[in-house]
């Protein structure tokens, strides 16, 4: 079983990933691709009005709307959402996206409470750049950033339903419910997501999610606008200026990357994993990560078809009884580990926990049961 905490997060990323490409097009224009923010209001009215005068065919509405994400290339979008978190927290951000999937580029300009963020990622690295405090971070990138890892992660990973006809703001469209496939989504809680896409281009126009569990509780509403699918980019748009005083944060400075087994046993005093792995993954890079109260050892390995493991080991972690229940007990050379799994992308991603003495390690990735349980009973955990 996956934890109430681990379960909403998953759902915020799954869904999340829906805001950024489902959200792929309105049909609208945009001048010189540079996307504005529109500030509209917008109301709800249902067919059982009387508008329409016959229902369309459900099954029919959501495999165009399938079809459409599958011909994305690129695509100019704005995206505007409101969060509420626990009733006792909000978050209001606004994203402006430019994706070239097919050149595997990806711009973020993202505003969220007073903070503005400008994020460029392409085939080979990251960068960073928050405004407001002047730092900059930078990662190498190692798979691909293309289309397949966000559209197709939403459309193997949920059910889409053709519920009735309505209009936003005087415009038609299809209302679908869209549900996290059961095994990407295990366990009780309440989910409730809505879908609105346009009549004609069948691009969505809005989307409003509500999640109602134990310990986690959001209500999130996003609106797509100004969006434009498969025209050109220019290639500026994916440079990006960085001041030269701009300093790493505070997380930044704390992490160290190496591209070598050697080098990072060299690197760090900590434990380093030396994880049996499947012979069609290999080492990748380790990250170090060092602070006052926490420390911990990463190694990242990936096969040729872009999957990939992660092993880390790091200071003991103490789980209490909620979380050991929360999660599938499971025994690695004689010690309790805490296992779970879930679909995305069309996967299995699984997670494995285990403490020996004063390290916890962590098994990571696109594998099965057994492999996870094969690559943590390879450590040194007696």
């Amino acid at each position: 079983m996956v934890p109430d905490n681990l379960r909403a997060a998953l759902l915020a990323v799954t869904f999340g990933s829906l805001l950024v490409c489902s959200s792929v097009v309105t049909g609208a224009a945009v001048a010189s691709q540079q996307p504005t923010p529109e500030q509209s209001v917008q109301t709800t009215q249902s067919s059982a009005d009387g508008n329409d005068s016959s229902a369309p065919d459900g099954d029919a509405v959501v495999e165009t709307f399938r079809d459409r994400f599958a011909s994305i290339e690129t695509v100019v979008m704005t995206v505007e959402t409101d969060m509420q978190l626990n009733d006792d927290q909000s978050r209001t951000t606004e994203q402006r996206l430019w994706a070239d999937y097919e050149n595997n580029r990806i711009r973020i300009e993202r505003e969220s409470n007073g903070t503005e963020t400008v994020t460029v990622r392409n085939e080979s690295k990251t960068v960073i750049y928050n405004a407001d405090e002047n730092t900059v971070s930078t990662f190498d990138n190692t798979g691909s950033v293309g289309s397949r890892t966000m559209v197709n992660g939403i459309l193997n990973n949920t059910e889409l339903t053709y519920e009735t006809t309505e209009r936003l703001d005087g415009e038609q469209t299809y209302r679908l419910s869209v549900t996290p496939n059961e095994s990407a989504m295990a366990g009780p809680d309440s989910v409730e997501t809505t879908l609105w896409i346009d009549t004609e281009t069948y691009f969505p126009e809005k989307f409003h999610s509500v999640s109602d569990s134990e310990n986690f509780d959001y209500e999130i509403t996003g609106e797509f606008r100004n969006v434009t699918v498969n025209e050109a980019i220019p290639d500026s748009r994916f440079e990006i200026d960085v001041p030269d005083d701009a300093e790493k944060p505070d997380y930044a400075s704390n992490m160290e990357t190496y591209d070598s087994l050697t080098a990072v046993e060299d690197g760090t005093d900590h434990t380093v994993p030396d994880p049996d792995v499947p012979d069609a993954y290999s080492f990748t890079e380790a990250t170090v990560f060092n602070s006052s109260d926490h420390h911990s050892v990463s190694l990242r390995y990936e096969s040729d078809d872009g999957d990939t493991i992660r092993v880390s080991a790091s200071g003991a972690m103490e789980f209490d009884e909620d979380e050991r229940d929360s999660f599938e007990t499971v025994v690695v050379n004689g010690h309790s580990a805490y296992y779970t799994e879930f679909e995305f992308g069309g996967n299995t991603t699984s997670s494995l926990m285990v403490t020996c003495g004063d390290t916890t390690y962590t098994v990571y990735g696109d594998l099965s049961k057994s492999e996870t349980i094969d690559i943590a009973e390879s450590l040194d955990c007696e």
